[in-house]
């Protein structure tokens, strides 16, 4: 059984930058990845142009069932300290209204960057090796010197270890919830995982109409029992099952976590945003009287204001039809029509599997964690990073740097542990080295 110092398991952006940090702290380290080369998910993101972190920091930008624990550890490993770290270590950054990516506008230089690092700090990597099994290694007494790890290639007694497998979303890149397996066995706490920055599936037979609409909106995910979750606002794309774009994507956690608990919740959309429903009848009741002549239809009002196959939706929903005449259509039914733009209920049928999720919302809870090691309480010398654990940002940057932070922090806390044993032992032998001499004296 071959003896490891730090062994990481998972090269993702997590695992690279937390072997990276243990090796920095002066550990021999051993990254294992089951894929072929290591950041697949990372070449990905950000349409392949990597947006690695984000200027705008904020708390709340981070979900998990603990409040205050993401950001502690953001906070010791912040935006502008990883921008500080790529900077020194090769990646240029390039900031965009707070985006932040590489200046080539590559993922590809942040995977090379990372794979340098690994390689000038001799971090030993082996892809292409499953894990499967971790276990405590004990000693007489019961207490917990290490771990034994069993992967395709072997078994290793590691010191510390730390899971950086990833989460359940966009398995596609290898990130398969392989880690909730491993956490169960060992009695770790879970946070049911669900999908997030995800779609969500629609009820209605209109979807199929408005497929392919891009407009600029305000989405809302309530409970069951009239609760806003969460509101987001910007491009929102209409798909033939439902609703997407970056809106739909950052509340999707909010009604995922709400289906997944037996719960009804629902949607609200809101188009023209920038009028009330009292400007819009105006507005319509302006045009209605300015093309009188014309007698224009009630989709002909509407023109200008709404993409055509949206606009019909709104106009059969409310009870009215494209071709009618506007000249027949009360107030009372402009008014009705004015509601459904505003604020539509639309009930969610599901939310769009992992296959289609950009992150996971759910793991190992955090109440189980240190936050200033990720290392943990039960296990010591087992420490959890990124989409593992029970923490997903909104899209913008927000994850990796989630990744970066976590898998920081838990690097350099393994890395000082395992350099503090080697020094303690390198004592004790120097120590028993003198005493014989002295004797011999």
């Amino acid at each position: 059984m071959q003896s490891i110092e730090v062994m990481v398991i998972g090269g993702g952006a997590s695992g690279m930058m937390a072997a990276a940090a243990a090796a920095e702290a002066g550990s021999k380290v051993l990254l294992v990845e089951k894929l072929g080369k290591l950041g697949k998910k990372l070449l990905a993101t950000g349409n392949g142009r990597c947006n690695f972190t984000n200027t705008v920091q904020k708390k709340e930008y981070y979900h998990s069932r603990t409040d205050g624990f993401a950001w502690q550890v953001i906070s010791a490993f912040d935006a502008q300290q990883v921008m500080e770290w790529f900077r020194n270590h090769g990646v240029l950054p390039m900031e965009r209204e707070g985006y932040v990516y590489p200046r080539s506008a590559q993922a590809v230089s942040v995977v090379q960057i990372l794979q340098r690092v690994l390689a000038e700090w001799a971090v030993q990597v082996h892809t292409g090796e499953c894990l499967y099994d971790v276990a405590p290694h004990r000693d007489r007494a019961g207490t917990v010197q290490g771990y034994e790890v069993t992967t395709s290639a072997g078994c290793y007694l590691a010191g510390q270890v730390i899971l950086a497998s990833g989460g359940a979303a966009a398995p596609v890149h290898g990130t398969t919830g392989d880690g909730y397996a491993w956490m169960e066995r060992l009695g770790v706490s879970l946070v049911p995982p669900v999908p997030a920055l995800t779609s969500l599936a629609l009820e209605g037979a209109f979807c199929k109409t408005w497929a392919g609409v891009r407009i600029d909106g305000q989405v809302s995910v309530y409970s069951d029992t009239g609760k806003c979750l969460g509101t987001d606002r910007g491009e929102i794309q209409m798909v033939s099952y439902g609703i997407s774009g970056i809106p739909v994507f950052q509340v999707s956690h909010f009604a995922a976590r709400e289906l997944l608990e037996g719960r009804k919740p629902y949607l609200v959309l809101e188009c023209m945003c920038d009028f009330s429903e009292e400007a819009l009848i105006e507005e319509w009741f302006r045009r209605r009287t300015a093309y009188a002549r014309l007698s224009l239809s009630v989709a002909d009002v509407l023109e200008g204001m709404l993409p055509g196959k949206l606009s019909s939706v709104y106009i059969r929903e409310a009870g009215l039809q494209n071709g009618q005449k506007a000249e027949t259509v009360s107030r009372k039914q402009w008014k009705a029509l004015a509601a459904q733009i505003k604020a539509k209920r639309l009930s969610i049928r599901s939310v769009s599997g992992f296959e289609k999720a950009q992150v996971t919302s759910g793991g190992v809870s955090l109440k189980a964690l240190d936050a200033e090691t990720m290392e943990l309480h039960q296990y010591p010398g087992l420490y959890i990073t990124g989409e593992l654990a029970d923490v997903d940002g909104i899209c913008g940057g927000y994850n990796l740097q989630w990744a970066w932070s976590s898998g920081y922090v838990a690097g350099r806390a393994a890395g000082r542990k395992a350099a503090s044993r080697k020094t303690v032992v390198r004592k004790a032998v120097a120590r028993k080295a003198t005493g014989r001499k002295t004797v011999n004296r």
